[in-house]
């Protein structure tokens, strides 16, 4: 295996992250939360995890978080 160290000299300008918008951190946020809703739901068994699933889902879809995906073992 070949490994390289970049250097701030070998990197473009097009490797800089943009900074999230507004918008994206309170999508962010009410992803988390609504989240942490739905596993309590889970926990205390009031709804299937087929359920669960689904509406996470749905959640992923709506709030189109960016971290979500990264948390998450169902596309």
């Amino acid at each position: 295996m070949r490994m390289t160290q970049l250097s701030p000299n070998n990197q473009t300008s097009n490797n800089k992250l943009s900074k999230p918008t507004e918008e994206q951190l309170q999508n962010e946020l009410h992803f988390h939360l609504v989240e942490n809703m739905l596993m309590k739901l889970r926990e205390e068994e009031l709804i299937s995890q087929e359920e669960f699933n689904q509406i996470s889902k749905l959640n992923r879809q709506k709030f189109n978080p960016l971290l979500g995906p990264l948390m998450c073992d169902k596309p």
